[in-house]
């Protein structure tokens, strides 16, 4: 049977001037649908009484918010940094998304900014995302969406700059159909790791080891004063049997600047970023099967950035697929 997909308003999220900075703010997505994905369009306000010295994290938004995601039932099924969020949207639209930011940090009255990005349940750029939708397993549950705010002005802009972040929301259109009582093959899940960087390590190690199918790794290089490109040299991404990148490190500004050949969006604007992707093709088969090997990880030539120091993380967005309750029983039509 045949369904359109269909496209649905939910409640704009609206961080109040009272709200807390840190706290998670929430609106409810439609129950009991197949859904493909969220797009969220966050929009602010910018005044700066005294101006800063530059632009930090490229002027965007996003950067007024640490976190944006997904739960079912109050568990946490999406989960990362809205600056990933939008990159990981760049690397599946066929053109770049569109924003407004940030242009100086001189002194500025009512400056609106407004940027987009999805939220993906399913998976884009498979042979059939249909296979992928979301379908809850338990359709009395809530199903939300949320934004984490922290509207500090030194998020957009360095030096001592004084001014306010204010009307920040998050518009958000649910795409969806009414298949559910078909079964998704599998389920998006997606989780965040913060790795510190403190000082230069020719080979530190993050562990991505988990127990669900891996559709792809969002990396991004990322400090207290925001995001940067100069803290990864080079990566290896292994497990004890397989070298997936490597044996031998791969400089981290080759694969950025070569991922503009796979992807369709801006990615080589953001050179801190890299994604990397195991659904290439289409062919779910070609997922991360955790039981194909053990102990992945990322190995890294990092130093602290010397565009701000403090506070040097890499951080990494695990994109992954799970079955569940609900996802097809028995044997998947292709082995991963």
């Amino acid at each position: 049977m045949a369904s359109i997909d269909r496209f649905k308003t939910i409640p704009t999220i609206v961080v109040a001037a009272a709200d807390v900075d840190g706290q998670r703010k929430k609106t409810s997505g439609e129950n009991n649908k197949r859904t493909e994905r969220y797009n969220c369009t966050v929009t602010g306000q910018v005044d700066i009484t005294v101006a800063g010295t530059f632009l930090r994290n490229r002027g965007s938004i996003l950067a007024a918010a640490t976190e944006v995601g997904y739960t079912d039932g109050g568990a946490d099924k999406v989960v990362l940094d809205p600056r990933l969020a939008r990159f990981i949207g760049e690397c599946m639209s066929p053109s770049a998304l569109p924003a407004t930011r940030l242009g100086g940090v001189g002194v500025q009255a009512a400056t609106l900014l407004r940027e987009t990005f999805p939220l993906w349940l399913a998976t884009p750029r498979s042979a059939n995302p249909n296979e992928t939708k979301y379908v809850e397993p338990n359709k009395q549950l809530a199903q939300e969406l949320f934004l984490t705010p922290q509207r500090t002005i030194g998020r957009l802009s360095a030096g001592a700059p004084t001014g306010t972040i204010t009307n920040l929301q998050m518009q958000i259109e649910q795409v969806y159909d009414d298949l559910v009582g078909v079964p998704p093959l599998l389920s998006t899940y997606v989780r965040q790791i913060t790795q510190d960087v403190a000082g230069a390590n020719a080979a530190l190690k993050i562990d991505l080891r988990g127990n669900r199918y891996i559709r792809g790794i969002a990396i991004q290089q990322d400090t207290d004063g925001g995001e940067v490109d100069d803290i990864i040299n080079s990566i290896v991404l292994r497990g004890d049997n397989t070298a997936i990148y490597g044996d031998r490190a791969i400089p981290f500004r080759n694969l950025v600047e070569h991922s503009q050949e796979e992807f369709g969006g801006a990615v080589v604007a953001a050179r801190g970023y890299l994604f990397i992707d195991f659904l290439r093709y289409g062919r779910l088969g070609s997922l991360w099967n955790p039981y194909q090997d053990t102990n992945l990880r990322l190995e890294a030539d990092v130093q602290q950035s010397v565009i701000n120091a403090a506070g040097s993380k890499i951080r990494v967005a695990l994109w992954e697929m799970e079955r569940t309750a609900v996802t097809l029983q028995g044997d998947l039509p292709f082995k991963i």
